[in-house]
Order: structure tokens, then sequence, then C-alpha cells
């Protein structure tokens, strides 16, 4: 299952079920587990700790030391769950003290980057080119669309998608689609239905939209939050995206409708397929 012209370290433990094609190169404290597939000039590097059943590319570079001046040899490694796909050159950083954490059931298109100590949920996509600084959180099911910076220390909530070609450096809170840099557009309406979520929690969270930003959007986001019904307040998901913004350091990204950006002066703002 190891093609003879990989290079493996003598330090690697590698599960007989796994699968390395021709030129790659493992170096280090670096395990893999069961099913996992290198394809032709894929690099690891430890520490580097990874589950089963990962697909990697050609030419993809995972564990190397971290773009950070600071960094020095030490407590640095990158942990990677199962099922994960990483396509052609996409590279992911360990971190520069502590952990680089990549979940489950992720798939890393053509050239996105992972920075040192980033953090990401599962089922989280990242379309061809998409690059997270350091720090970063990405949680379950988001979507970084292509060509998409993201900021260090930003955290990029739930079940967001975010617009091709665009640079964020505040926080996206959970459920919204991004059309633009620092911005929410409306709710994630698709992404909220193939999550599974209930039809109560979709139908509270148009109206906490509806509430924070339709009728106002001229207050701090805190304020209107105090004007949320308190039985609107109990539903999970709710919840969930109020603890967002309130536990926010870098600041939340402000409401921009469809025809603003979009450059309309009129029409509708997109809420509705």
């Amino acid at each position: 299952m190891i093609h003879p012209t990989a290079i493996i370290d003598p330090a690697a433990k590698i599960d007989p079920t796994v699968n390395i094609g021709p030129y790659c190169a493992i170096e280090g404290p670096v395990q893999i587990g069961p099913d996992c597939v290198l394809h032709s000039h894929v690099k690891l590097i430890g520490p580097l700790q990874m589950g089963a059943k990962n697909v990697m590319h050609s030419f993809a570079v995972l564990g190397d030391i971290p773009q950070d001046v600071k960094f020095h040899e030490g407590n640095s490694r990158l942990i990677i769950g199962d099922s994960n796909v990483f396509r052609e050159h996409v590279t992911v950083h360990r971190g520069t003290e502590g952990e680089t954490v990549i979940g489950s059931n992720c798939y890393l298109m053509v050239g996105a980057h992972v920075g040192h100590n980033c953090r990401l949920g599962n089922n989280i996509t990242m379309v061809n080119a998409a690059v997270l600084a350091g720090h970063v959180q990405i949680a379950d099911r988001a979507i970084i669309g292509g060509l998409c910076a993201v900021h260090q220390y930003c955290r990029i909530g739930r079940l967001v998608m975010i617009s091709n070609n665009s640079a964020h450096n505040v926080d996206i809170p959970p459920f919204v689609m991004s059309l633009n840099t620092n911005s929410i557009t409306q709710l994630n309406n698709v992404g909220l239905r193939r999550s599974g979520m209930s039809h109560k929690s979709i139908n509270a969270l148009r109206l906490m939209f509806k509430i924070l930003f339709r009728e106002h959007g001229d207050l701090p986001l805190n304020k209107a939050i105090e004007i949320l019904p308190n039985d609107l307040k109990e539903v999970p998901e709710v919840a969930e995206f109020i603890a967002f913004v309130q536990s926010t350091k870098r600041g939340i990204a402000r409401y921009v409708p469809w025809s603003e950006q979009l450059g309309r002066k009129s029409g509708s703002d997109g809420e509705e397929e």
C-alpha cells in the first residue's frame, strides 16, 4: 500500500490500510488512521495526528511550521479528524503554541489555506483559494467562498455561507449569508433547510432577523437584542445567535441588504427564494 518512491520517517505511525502514492514525504511523528489515501506528492509533517478515511490530493502540505515570526519549536501540532478531503495544493499549518484542529467531513478545495491555531468544526467547505489567518474559528457546516480571506482571531458561526471574493475582519454570526466584505445580507435559508432544522426554529430565526436588522437596524445590535420577546430568545438557535454576538471581541458584521449591495435603490432584499 506504500509506493516505493515514498519517503517515510521512522517516527511515523501508519495504519496498514493506508494507501500512500508516489513521491509522498512523511516527516517526523505523523500518525495516520485507517483507510486514508495519499495521492502522489503529498507532504505530511509532524507532530500530526490524523483520523480515518482522509483523502489528500497531489501537492497538499499538512502540518508545516506556521507563518509566524514568534514560532519556536515546542508544543505545536496539527490534529485532523475523519473523512476529510484536501484537494491539490491545500496547506494547513500547525499551531505556533498549541494546536491547529480540523474536525471531520470537511472539504478543502484547491489552494485553500488554514493558518496556525485555527479551529474548524465538522462539515465545513472551503472553496478554491479561500484562506484563513491564524486563530480563526469556523463552526459546523459553514461554507467559505472562493478567494475569500478571513482575518486572524475572527469567528465564523454555524451554517454561515460567505460569498466568493470577499474579505472579513469581524465575526460573522451563525445562520446568515454574507454577500460582501464584513456584511450580513440575509438568513442562509437554503442551508437551514438542508441542515434538517425544524420549521419552528427557522421561523424563529426569521422573526429574530426581521426585528434585529429590518425593524431596528439603526440600533446597536446588543440594544436591538433587548427588544426581542423573551419566548423568542428561548429558542435554542436564537439563543445561539445571541450568545455568539454577546461574546464577540472583534465586532459583528453589519447588515447590508441585497438592494444596497447590488447598487439598487429599491427591490426585494432576497429573503424569499
